[in-house]
């Protein structure tokens, strides 16, 4: 069959025909629960051996090295299917495991090896029936969050991926969990930091409120072996961040201007530090550097600071507009650029002088825009 033409539907029940059964799971099943549009569907396929399945599916693409993950156009949605595995620890991080994929493991087995009860449910793709061996729908109605059970523990970065499912789900994580979480703080140590960014990349891209994040790391005791420029900071000064940050996010989705409210917090030496474990993204690195700059700057404002700072912002990887936000976001008493912006036009200053070029104009034009400023301020 022309995967092309695939729906969720004839998908199942060609694997239902060659002894198998598909049900989506994970994420999927939890937002339609939450009564959530899904970003992306998975489906775990039980009852059918690899084999089989690339002789009826010829055109999907297979990637992962640790266990098979299939990529096949369906409802014309690229979605991720996998078999119902097995996993068992035997060494640490998350390479140390032993994984068993085979046609006799069932669904509800494949459930138990996840992280987290709303995240451990499962709805048949062709009767629409719901396994949920592990209370993940009550979870989901009393928004709560619980590991599925003590394998939680096995890989240390669910801990993370826990405190970010509270900030994006807006759930509070049972007790219980919150002190498994903690027990992972010596094996956190030795994982790699490009996990640990993308979790804070889910986190900045999707939460309400990310501050929820470096809460329930702290709550945790593992914010110290995860982004140690966040706990270096006083207990006060990491309020102010916190806050900051979940003020600036209610006014912008976009990752780099949420990642650059933190700058109000932490200095230039903090953020390089935090670069050079972490291979910032530039443009995050950029901006949140110019915030703390142009926040200081701006505190005690002039016109002839108005035009540099302005000037700066014109250049660099932060926008005025999107300093503009920060400052609002987070409630401070700035002046407002983008009004200043508008004013430092050329066709504000009648003629311009013909004899002047290169750094004269620009030290004749600076000069007309700090007038300009003076009036308005």
């Amino acid at each position: 069959m022309n995967s092309a033409l695939l729906t969720e539907r004839s998908f199942a029940e060609i694997i239902a025909f060659n002894g198998g059964r598909v049900f989506r799971v994970g994420g999927c099943v939890r937002d339609q629960f939450m009564g959530v549009s899904p970003k992306d569907i998975d489906f775990s396929i039980v009852g059918m051996v690899k084999k089989n399945f690339k002789m009826i599916f010829p055109d999907a693409e297979e990637y992962g090295k640790s266990f098979p993950v299939f990529r096949l156009p369906i409802d014309g949605i690229k979605c991720e299917l996998a078999f119902a595995r097995t996993e068992r620890k035997v060494g640490s991080g998350y390479k140390g495991f032993k994984i068993s994929s085979n046609p006799k493991i069932t669904i509800e087995e494949d459930l138990f090896r996840r992280d987290t009860t709303v995240n451990s449910i499962a709805m048949d793709c062709l009767t629409g029936e719901i396994i949920d061996p592990f209370n993940g729908i009550q979870d989901i109605n009393n928004k709560i969050l619980r590991a599925t059970s003590q394998h939680f523990v096995d890989d240390p970065i669910r801990a993370l991926r826990l405190a970010g499912q509270s900030a994006r789900l807006g759930f509070t994580i049972h007790p219980e969990t919150l002190i498994l979480a903690s027990t992972v703080v010596d094996e956190l140590r030795d994982e790699s930091v490009e996990r640990m960014l993308i979790e804070l990349t889910k986190v900045l891209n999707e939460a309400q409120k990310p501050g929820t994040f470096f809460r329930v790391l702290a709550e945790t005791k593992l914010l110290q072996v995860t982004f140690r420029e966040i706990s270096d900071l006083s207990k006060e000064n990491f309020e102010r961040a916190m806050v900051g940050l979940d003020g600036v996010a209610q006014v912008s989705k976009n990752l780099k201007v949420r990642f650059a409210a933190l700058g109000l917090v932490l200095d230039r030496e903090a953020l390089l530090n935090w670069d050079k474990i972490m291979r910032l993204p530039a443009d995050w690195l950029d901006s949140a550097i110019a915030v703390g700059k142009f926040t200081a700057i701006l505190e005690t404002p002039s016109p002839e600071k108005i035009v540099m700072a302005i000037n700066s912002l014109r250049r660099g990887a932060l926008s005025v507009e999107e300093f503009d936000m920060i400052a609002r976001g987070a409630g401070l008493n700035l002046p407002i650029l983008s009004t200043f912006k508008a004013a430092m036009t050329l066709s504000q200053y009648g003629d311009m002088p013909e004899d002047l070029k290169g750094k004269e104009f620009g030290e004749w034009l600076r000069k007309k825009h700090v007038e300009v400023i003076g009036k308005l301020l």
